[in-house]
């Protein structure tokens, strides 16, 4: 009976870990792809489908020198600055939607949360004549000012803070402290998983974003990385080794910035939402 168990369990175990590889084989065949299709010509990309390149070359990269420092210095630049705005309204929106007693707040959050289901295309065209009558248009801080506040960041932000006891923040004011204080020296600490989690989604996001940049920018020199890909897109060809070169290279600060907030990352995932 144990011997028969024991085989039940192996079986069980072999199958576990065979999926796993399968489900990791099927994610990583597309950049496999994306890697392999780098280091081909245009003819070898259709005519050869095997990943390992007959005569490597770096071609496609060298297509990259002129235009696509430029591309990449303004994608840092501007999802840099996208990340901490959204930081900063997520969580001060966050705390006072979890932790301030103020009249109509459920009702205001509710709302709020609601936009989220608004499609970007019903609101682009009032957005686009206030950004162009502020005189935003075609610059890198129309791309900021659309992209200031998120609901689901805050609505994020919102349930892990409701997860904080509620003591350690009536123990501060009961001793002075301010909800300034409070805010900056007890829930901003205490937060690290959730601001980790946000800070991996909106940089994702905001990095590839193309349907943004696409409205408000007209200057070759003020292109993002995805803006600078479609360059590659002509009106009768498209050149693939440049793009999945410049798709590659994309492909490095998202991985950066998730393994560098992993930790918190997977603490934020697994606690945020369990109260509240």
């Amino acid at each position: 009976m144990m011997r028969h168990k024991t085989t039940r369990y192996t079986l069980f175990t072999a199958m576990k870990y065979l999926t796993v590889l399968l489900a990791t084989a099927i994610i990583l065949f597309p950049l496999l792809l994306i890697l392999s299709a780098s280091f081909k010509n245009e003819m070898e990309i259709f005519g050869n489908m095997s990943l390992i390149p007959d005569n490597p070359i770096l071609l496609n990269f060298d297509k990259l020198r002129e235009n696509f420092p430029q591309y990449i210095t303004n994608s840092v630049k501007v999802t840099v600055i996208i990340v901490f705005v959204q930081l900063f309204t997520a969580t001060t929106g966050g705390y006072a939607f979890a932790k301030m007693t103020w009249k109509g707040r459920d009702a205001v959050f509710l709302l709020y949360v609601a936009s989220i289901m608004i499609p970007v295309q019903v609101y682009i065209i009032p957005q686009f004549i206030l950004i162009r009558a502020l005189g935003l248009y075609d610059s890198h801080g129309a791309l900021v000012l659309v992209s200031a506040f998120t609901a689901f960041g805050t609505f994020l932000t919102k349930q892990f803070f409701m997860s904080i006891p509620d003591s350690l923040l009536e123990a501060a004011r009961i001793d002075g402290a301010g909800d300034i204080y409070i805010f900056t020296r007890i829930i901003i600490p205490l937060s690290k998983p959730v601001i980790a989690t946000l800070t991996i989604f909106t940089f994702r996001w905001y990095w590839n974003d193309f349907f943004i940049p696409l409205i408000y920018i007209t200057t070759g020199t003020l292109k993002t990385l995805p803006l600078g890909m479609a360059d590659f897109v002509q009106e009768y060809f498209t050149y693939y080794g440049p793009q999945m070169a410049a798709s590659l290279i994309s492909l490095i600060p998202v991985m950066f910035v998730f393994f560098a907030a992993q930790k918190y990352f997977v603490q934020g995932i697994s606690t945020t939402g369990l109260k509240g």
